[in-house]
């Protein structure tokens, strides 16, 4: 028996000496590639395990980010380890890629001759209202009387009921139609304004603040602005007072300029018409108008339309009934479209002189022409 127990011991010996083991070992797992967060833990306990065994060196072709990795490595989570290449920046969607334009101007611009009954519907997918003076903190459909909320006491401000119905909805629906982008549509507008009002401290100070409130809180709250634009429909008051076209550029000009200089592109000019018993008392305004376009890249034609429409279509002696503004907010809109379309002014038709105003550095011929608009046999019950 005692010589059984010796053989025995001594074929376990052997079995352990050809095997390399020591009694208690176990068997070695292969050595797996660190992973990312093995070696952030690392790097974080770097020293506390200064003095502990010898860790292995990393394999050259291992799973984390190496020495060619640009970005930053988010903390673990319940699913794992984020990794983020980029920072990460608010979400813009196409509902936030939009275009802001300002529609400027005085009474006809305001819609005082108007019927909100007759504007066509927006859809929240085609434009939204900012308030930039009643409630700036969010966006509003689009519905007519458009801006009848927006009355600064001390800038610009309707007496009540001024406002009946505008050219935005049609100019809005047709906009996006034409360019399927998203606009953002703010009032700036009052009635019987001339350019001695305009320039008053006050309305300045309004305009200004009204553009910078706009720009600003679409910014800040995630909306890519494509293009800044405005409308302007204006001169009648001051056609009335004689004002010199000279003095009138100047001013539009001093109007415009903090608004260039805050990122607005483009003004684009809606011509004004007539007053009832005087057909022809605003010529010397929109030759002015003409030419600013023609002499500044700053300012563009939207519309001719109302150099021409017949009396029949005025409510009063200086305003034009719904029926007129929506035809003249379409008008308008293909003008600004092709712009954002094509980087180039669209070459429009002058309906008083019965020829094509051609934008400088634009070719005659080089554009497909809108089809003009009948004014001689217009329906008062179409809809436009």
């Amino acid at each position: 028996m005692k010589k059984k127990g010796l053989l025995t011991a001594f074929v376990i010996c052997a079995a352990l000496l050809l095997f390399g083991c020591t009694p208690g070992s176990s068997v070695q797992e292969e050595p797996k590639p660190e992973s990312s967060s093995e070696q952030t833990a690392e790097t974080e306990n770097n020293e506390s395990t200064e003095n502990s065994e010898q860790q292995a060196e990393p394999d050259e072709e291992g799973d984390g980010p190496g020495d060619t990795f640009i970005g930053d490595i988010g903390s673990a989570d319940p699913d794992g380890l984020t990794i983020t290449t980029e920072p990460e920046e608010p979400e813009k969607t196409d509902d936030k890629d939009v275009d802001l334009i300002f529609f400027m101007g005085q009474s006809n611009m305001s819609g005082a001759g108007g019927n909100a009954s007759e504007a066509p519907h927006v859809s929240e997918d085609a434009g939204m209202e900012f308030r930039a003076v009643s409630d700036p903190t969010t966006l509003y459909p689009i519905i007519e009387p458009f801006g009848i909320n927006e009355n600064n006491p001390t800038g610009l401000h309707e007496y009540p009921g001024a406002k009946k119905g505008s050219l935005v909805s049609a100019f809005v629906n047709e906009y996006h139609r034409r360019t399927g982008r998203r606009v953002i549509a703010v009032s700036v507008s009052m009635g019987a304004t001339d350019m001695t009002t305009w320039k008053t401290d006050g309305v300045i100070n309004d305009v200004s603040g009204r553009f910078n409130t706009s720009v600003t809180w679409l910014r800040n709250n995630g909306y890519n602005i494509g293009h800044i634009y405005a409308l302007w429909l204006h001169g009648e008051s001051d056609a009335i007072e004689g004002t010199d076209p000279e003095v009138y550029r100047t001013a539009l000009d001093d109007i415009m300029r903090p608004l260039f200089i805050g990122g607005l592109q483009k003004v684009f000019i809606i011509m004004p018409g007539r007053m009832i018993d005087y057909k022809d008392i605003v010529t010397k305004i929109v030759d002015m108008q003409k030419r600013i376009c023609a002499e500044s890249g700053y300012y563009g034609v939207a519309t001719t339309i109302l150099t021409k429409v017949s009396s029949e279509y005025m409510k009063d002696q200086y305003h034009y009934n719904q029926h007129v503004l929506n035809m003249v907010g379409i008008d308008a809109a293909r003008a600004v479209a092709y712009y954002t379309e094509h980087k180039e002014e669209m070459i429009v038709y002058d309906y008083r002189e019965g020829k094509n105003i051609i934008p400088d550095g634009v070719e005659e011929g080089s554009q497909d022409l809108e089809e003009n608009i009948d004014l001689t046999d217009l329906d008062i019950n179409q809809a436009y």
